[in-house]
């Protein structure tokens, strides 16, 4: 009878977690579900453009915000929350990635690539016809490529990112360190 009753208890919960493997997105963020650590995280489930949907920890980590003060020299007198509610990260090839807006940059977009002018380029030189440069309100903050308008037409000038293996501009992110345990 003990035999049958500790199978029947393996079988329901091996069953409930096949059904929660099975409803998770992404079948390796569903198995990390319970991690709080941001750095265990991402070398969990390797790439997350947005773990804030599934990681289990603060939604903005402590460590996260230490980082990105570190790595985008946000000074100490800056506050924490302000570094908090403008900073957004991600997990790209196992490692914590962080982004500070700061100035309005497209932390949440990824790489405008394309080299073709958008309307809203091609009305702003018709207007200007010799801007010497189109403000990135109007050419978007997420593009690669510094324009101008040269006879009334966009053309670019030059390439001023590029973007990283997950398609966002690489030189707004920050690859952080996992902080070092002091005991």
């Amino acid at each position: 009878m003990q035999k049958n009753l500790g199978a029947a208890v393996l079988g329901f919960v091996f069953f409930f977690a096949a059904i929660n493997y099975a409803n998770s997105e992404d079948k390796k963020v569903g198995e990390v579900s319970v991690l709080t650590s941001p750095f265990d995280y991402c070398a969990a489930v390797v790439n997350d453009d947005n773990p804030v949907q599934r990681f289990a920890g603060q939604a903005m980590p402590e460590e996260i915000v230490d980082g990105i003060r570190r790595a985008a020299n946000l000074g100490a007198e800056a506050p924490e929350d302000w570094i908090a509610r403008g900073t957004y990260w991600r997990c790209m090839d196992g490692s914590v990635y962080a982004c500070f807006v700061g100035a309005n940059l497209p932390c949440d977009e990824k790489a405008d690539t394309s080299r073709e002018p958008s309307g809203a380029m091609l009305s702003y030189c018709k207007d200007n016809q010799s801007s010497g440069t189109v403000p990135a309100v109007v050419a978007g903050r997420a593009s690669m490529y510094e324009w101008r308008c040269r006879s009334g037409a966009p053309e670019i000038t030059r390439q001023i990112s590029k973007p990283d293996a997950r398609g966002f501009l690489s030189n707004y992110w920050y690859r952080l360190d996992r902080p070092v345990s002091v005991e």
